[in-house]
């Protein structure tokens, strides 16, 4: 079964720099851009934070989880969600 990681930027307060969290899903319904974001949503109303950015979602391909872990740094600064499938 696939895996997917899916990051998105928060924040937790103003004047805050934004960090990555990041989570996993076996869904292939992960991929779709709406269901990224609706799952996203949903973590942030749990957790009370806040997504920064645009709320564009970005794919970054395949790859070991450190690998597409590193290849998020490269969004660009106005990307709030990336995702992509990682190897097991």
């Amino acid at each position: 079964m696939p895996k997917y990681l899916i990051s998105y930027r928060k924040t937790e307060g103003a004047g805050q720099k934004p960090e990555w969290t990041s989570f996993t899903a076996q869904s292939d319904a992960s991929l779709e851009a709406q269901a990224v974001r609706e799952r996203v949503d949903r973590r942030m109303s749990v957790l009370g934070e806040q997504l920064w950015g645009n709320g564009e979602a970005v794919w970054i391909g395949t790859g070991r989880i450190d690998d597409v872990l590193y290849r998020r740094e490269e969004a660009a600064p106005e990307t709030s969600i990336v995702y992509g499938l990682v190897e097991e």
